[in-house]
């Protein structure tokens, strides 16, 4: 390896925090230490979700595997573990506890992030769970609405954190094409994420717009021209359309999925505003 930095500045805290853990530490061990360094401090280089193990990020262990591949840490026996010692300058307050003494710790602190865990019943009595149930609670919400959601602008965790505290049941991706660059928002991983946390996914191609017609939009004329012609061809889509209904009907919350932040800038719009005035729905954007 050579004396250069990692690129991102997350990466060279990363790898400094890393370096100050000499004798390594697992996977699940470095998540929740990073969880509450960053919770604790006010850290903001990663954002976490509620996840099978609690608090993960999925950029975190991206980076992992980038530092890897760089040659500033090994993922090993001992797990994982920078190849250098921690600069003299660098002095982070880290917890000394480790496995389910760290999981307990993390879960008592922020008893969201273990709401989808799957170990609660292993670390806590059943009196202990209360906590953990009625955390949970807070976000089984019944009264049946249609969300619309873009993740411009949104990591793959905020995006998640979106949809589980508006209690949605059903991601709808209306993407012609379920690709990105982003991590987490291609489809197969996107639909591994979501299920994981209980939401399932389901991908309609056939209400997408196809790449090519947006590829030239400039002006909120040339939106509105597209959505305006996007409409003429909902009788087309009529079907879909009632799938999605029928959806929301037996599932009570579910969102419309896209790229752009704002609606009005997404032909998700209009299938909501179809929805709308079809079936006198209620609707919110997120």
């Amino acid at each position: 390896m050579s004396n250069m930095q990692p690129t991102y500045k997350r990466q060279r805290f990363l790898l400094a925090f890393l370096q100050q853990i000499a004798e390594g530490v697992s996977s699940t061990d470095l998540q929740k230490l990073v969880f509450l360094y960053s919770m604790n401090h006010g850290a903001s280089f990663y954002e976490f979700i509620p996840y099978k193990f609690g608090a993960y990020s999925f950029q975190l262990a991206e980076d992992v595997e980038i530092l890897n591949r760089g040659g500033y840490l090994v993922v090993g026996d001992r797990g994982v573990q920078a190849v250098n010692e921690a600069p003299k300058n660098t002095l982070f307050q880290i917890s000394q506890d480790r496995g389910k003494s760290l999981l307990r710790k993390a879960y008592r602190q922020y008893p969201y992030y273990a709401i989808r865990s799957q170990l609660l019943k292993r670390l806590f009595s059943a009196e202990e769970m209360n906590l953990f149930t009625a955390e949970r609670l807070k976000y089984e919400k019944n009264a049946q609405t249609l969300f619309t959601i873009g993740y411009e602008g949104r990591s793959i965790e905020a995006f998640i954190n979106v949809l589980i505290q508006n209690g949605v049941k059903v991601l709808c991706d209306i993407r012609k094409n379920p690709l990105s660059r982003k991590i987490g928002f291609s489809k197969i991983k996107l639909k591994h994420i979501t299920e994981a946390v209980g939401i399932k996914y389901l991908h309609i191609p056939e209400l997408g717009i196809e790449s090519r017609k947006r590829s030239t939009l400039e002006t909120p004329e040339d939106y509105k021209a597209l959505f305006a012609a996007y409409a003429e061809t909902l009788p087309e889509l009529l079907p879909w359309l009632k799938e999605l209904y029928l959806l929301l009907s037996s599932n009570l919350r579910v969102a419309l999925m896209c790229y752009e932040k704002e609606a009005l800038m997404c032909h998700r719009h209009v299938v909501r505003d179809y929805l709308i005035n079809s079936y006198a729905v209620s609707s919110r954007d997120l």
